[in-house]
């Protein structure tokens, strides 16, 4: 049994419905779309979770900013920010308190104590978005590989209908339509699976770089604080 026999069983018959034609698709058509469905649920899922998350936590930033600005210049914030956990404003915030209470001025120095709050404060916001990152390479992944996949199954599907003219003899609409019905599904599917996917990657850059432009701006802010609560 040579490999166009095999290819023209896989691929012959006549379907005029999209759900057909995938019932009756090639087992190689049908795991190239079960793939790709995968990928495209698993990235809605993903950009679900992320959004919701994103906006969750500006939304708790705001909220602990707008308290901490409240709170005179030398006070603990430390209470505040345990109010907001998804607040990365919040976990830099202690983190920067924690470093002016450990290093003394008379031991590093005021310039010295003021820059390892800084770098704790920085370390503290970027594992923060470090964890906010989490799965969001995925969408960059199947907006690159998705369009491959869904051209394999193409590829397959139009050599399915040139099988079909060479085994029929014939090259009317009726051999060659179900193969190349199945090349366009595949097409389809792999662009619908990684158009979104490219938008949610492109969106949750945005998003994490508002993140860490805000925790660095309040880097400045509460050092400044602290700084000029210190010379008065």
């Amino acid at each position: 049994m040579d490999l166009s026999f095999v290819v023209l069983q896989l691929g012959s018959g006549v379907r005029s419905t999209i759900p057909s034609l995938v019932a009756h698709a090639s087992l190689f058509s049908k795991a190239v779309l079960l793939v790709l469905l995968v990928q495209s649920v698993y990235s809605w899922a993903i950009i679900w979770d992320r959004v919701k998350l994103y906006g969750r936590v500006a939304k708790q930033d705001a909220v602990f900013l707008t308290a901490f600005r409240r709170l005179g210049d030398t006070a603990d914030c430390r209470m505040t920010a345990e109010q907001h956990p998804a607040s990365v404003l919040a976990r830099a915030a202690l983190a920067g308190q924690r470093a002016l209470e450990q290093y003394s001025p008379d031991h590093v120095g005021p310039a010295g104590r003021w820059e390892l709050a800084q770098h704790a404060m920085e370390r503290a916001a970027n594992d923060e978005i470090a964890n906010l990152e989490r799965h969001v390479n995925v969408l960059a992944t199947t907006g690159s590989v998705a369009p491959f996949i869904g051209l394999m199954g193409t590829v397959w599907g139009v050599m399915v209908s040139f099988v079909n003219i060479g085994a029929q003899g014939s090259a009317t609409l009726v051999v060659v339509a179900p193969g190349i019905a199945e090349a366009l599904i595949a097409t389809i599917a792999g662009l619908a699976a990684a158009i979104p996917a490219v938008i949610g990657y492109n969106h949750c850059l945005g998003r994490l770089r508002e993140t860490g432009n805000r925790a660095s701006s309040f880097a400045t802010e509460f050092l400044d604080r602290r700084l000029g609560a210190q010379l008065k």
